[in-house]
């Protein structure tokens, strides 16, 4: 298949996913939605409350969803309640030969034919790029940006692959207008990994780290030189695509989503109830129609509480990277991503039960509150939970969301603020320069995603903190960088060939918390996203709904966004020093077999 024609029929298969997927992760004020309820709208927002009702609306005919899984894939524990995802970016390397020349495994690292002794040339299978972030799993090759230029590296715990800078092609400046990515991109990201035609080349000796979820992580040894005759006879005849799973190594195509992973219910499932549920709570709020708050009571029950179809409260097999051996069978601390949702489902239910919704039993809600005290316990105690609370990156600022969220729905709202408190106080110091960079996201594969993400996460629990009575806006990491410096060095990155979409909520949630003197913001939406008002966060997304942030206290408070003068920032240069997650360890893990050293984040810092 043609370059041209890959890339057109993976952005096919990327639309048609994205579309069934829950907008990002959010929460909307309660306060501020009973007040719009009570009449307080302002005509600015109808066309994003008409979209809210619509979109809840539509939702009624796709629910509900449930964890356990339609086609008889179970996890290790063999309990179909148990949350199971596959690390997406994973592939089956088996190596093994067939009477017919050909192999038998659909998803392999190159697809059919990678293993065929007698042919000169395999195709690849198509693979599907990442659809936004269901998952956040990327082991093979970072892609870094500094000063105008990429800056690459192949690095993996996983792999046995090192190529040294001199063997990647020369790139051009990003300035340079006649700068084509694609091409590019096609050479750094190739479409397969050689496995039987190509000398892996020795990486070189690494530092093992010992993570906190007993997995010591470093790079394998150096694969023995293969030869097109050097395949190993199958053990069947014929393998289930099942028995793959435990008998083949997987290896990682960074960013190229392993298509079998879509056929579990769980990642899509979850983001798909989470964002049902807040819309209808939304829809009852305003239009106090019980048809929305029995629908978003039916998606909580269905997929937590209901004896047949409910979730087990743990992530145990969250974005297992398949394989032999027990890591083949275990989950990891990526897998936490996966039920970040669960902070729209306590948004949902805090605004139904604000609304007064006879639909939402003191039965569903003591239920509820059981379950998220232990999917809690879970985070704070279990070896996966652990590690993802000390990685410096989004994962700690998802997990804090999580945490945060589940104390608020206790009732524990003091335990909320400290949890975010402590997260600005520690985590957040060293997540943003004082340029507004974000060099833990930076040095991903897809840099302007990755730090869309991060800052998705930032204004979760900034508006949560606003909820709870604290303003997490002015929060400053150690170079004096806050949530909006991180929104306004994105707004002058050239996002290349990624998503500029992603950015469009957080520039109305930074415009409505900081206000918007100048008219950059507004002006940034018009030109991209003309149709923004009739964008669900424009409704929630006011001056108005934050009542503790910056732009709040220049009273009166009007529901569009403030545009009088506000002071300017105090300059703050603080020296360069390594991150506080290095103080015991030369590198640390960021994500599945991703390990980052100090010196290799310090250009992002500049």
């Amino acid at each position: 298949m043609s370059l041209l024609r890959r890339l057109a029929f993976s952005l096919f298969l990327t639309t048609l996913l994205v579309s069934t997927l829950g907008g990002p992760n959010d929460w909307v004020n309660i306060d501020y939605v009973i007040l719009q309820a009570k009449g307080e709208r302002h005509s600015a927002t109808l066309d994003a409350e008409a979209t809210i009702v619509r979109n809840a609306d539509n939702s009624a005919g796709k629910g509900p969803w449930s964890v356990t899984n339609s086609k008889d894939i179970l996890p290790p524990s063999k309990d179909p309640h148990d949350y199971l995802s596959w690390a997406p970016y994973h592939w089956p390397n088996c190596n093994w030969c067939t009477p017919a020349g050909r192999t038998h495994l659909a998803h392999t690292v190159d697809g059919p034919g990678q293993n065929d002794s007698n042919s000169s040339s395999s195709s690849s299978a198509t693979s599907v790029p990442d659809p936004g972030d269901a998952y956040g799993s990327e082991s093979v090759m970072f892609l870094a940006r500094r000063g105008g230029h990429r800056v690459r590296r192949l690095y993996s715990s996983r792999l046995n692959i090192d190529i040294a800078s001199g063997d990647l092609p020369t790139s051009k400046p990003l300035s340079d207008p006649n700068d084509d990515p694609t091409p590019q991109l096609s050479t750094l990201l190739p479409t397969n990994v050689p496995v039987t035609d190509t000398t892996f080349l020795s990486a070189p000796t690494p530092i093992i780290t010992p993570t906190s979820d007993g997995r010591s992580h470093g790079p394998a040894q150096a694969a023995a030189k293969t030869t097109k005759a050097s395949c190993t006879p199958s053990p069947t005849k014929s393998l289930a695509p099942s028995a793959t799973w435990t008998t083949c190594p997987y290896v990682g195509r960074d960013g190229q989503v392993n298509p079998d992973v879509r056929t579990l219910n769980g990642p899509d499932a979850i983001n798909d109830a989470a964002q049902a549920v807040l819309y209808n709570a939304i829809a009852y709020a305003l239009k106090r129609s019980s048809t929305y708050s029995k629908t978003a009571a039916n998606l909580i029950e269905t997929f937590f509480l209901s004896p047949a179809t409910k979730m087990n409260p743990n992530l145990n097999f969250g974005q297992i990277v398949r394989g032999p051996g027990p890591d083949g069978v275990t989950g990891t601390f990526t897998g936490v991503l996966d039920l970040r949702g669960i902070v729209k489902i306590v948004n949902g239910i805090s605004i139904v039960k604000a609304a007064g919704s006879p639909d939402w039993t003191q039965d569903l809600d003591q239920a509820m509150v059981s379950w998220l005290s232990t999917y809690s316990d879970w985070l704070a105690t279990s070896a996966i939970g652990r590690t993802t609370a000390t990685r410096p990156n989004n994962h700690a600022t998802f997990y804090v969301s999580q945490v945060a969220s589940t104390k608020f729905l206790s009732g524990d709202q003091q335990g909320a603020i400290v949890e975010l408190q402590n997260f600005c106080a520690t985590v957040f110091l060293d997540q943003v320069a004082r340029s507004g960079e974000q060099p833990f996201e930076a040095v991903r594969t897809r840099p302007y995603h990755y730090r869309n993400f991060n800052l998705e996460a930032l204004i979760t629990n900034a508006k949560l903190g606003d909820q709870l009575g604290i303003n997490l806006w002015t929060c400053k990491s150690k170079y004096g960088a806050t949530i909006q410096t991180a929104l306004d060095f994105l707004l002058a990155t050239d996002p290349r060939n990624e998503d500029v979409g992603e950015i469009f909520p957080h520039v109305a949630s930074v415009a409505a918390a900081y206000g918007d003197p100048n008219g950059k913001y507004a002006a940034f939406l018009s030109e991209k996203d003309p149709n923004y008002q009739s964008k669900p966060y424009w409704f929630y997304d006011q001056t108005s709904a934050l009542t503790n942030s910056p732009a709040s206290k220049n009273e009166p408070r009007s529901i569009i966004w403030r545009r009088e003068d506000s002071p300017d920032p105090v300059e703050v240069n603080v020296p360069f020093e390594c991150p506080a997650v290095f103080r015991d360890a030369v590198q640390v893990e960021i994500d599945n077999g991703l390990f980052v050293t100090c010196d290799e984040l310090r250009p992002f810092y500049a």
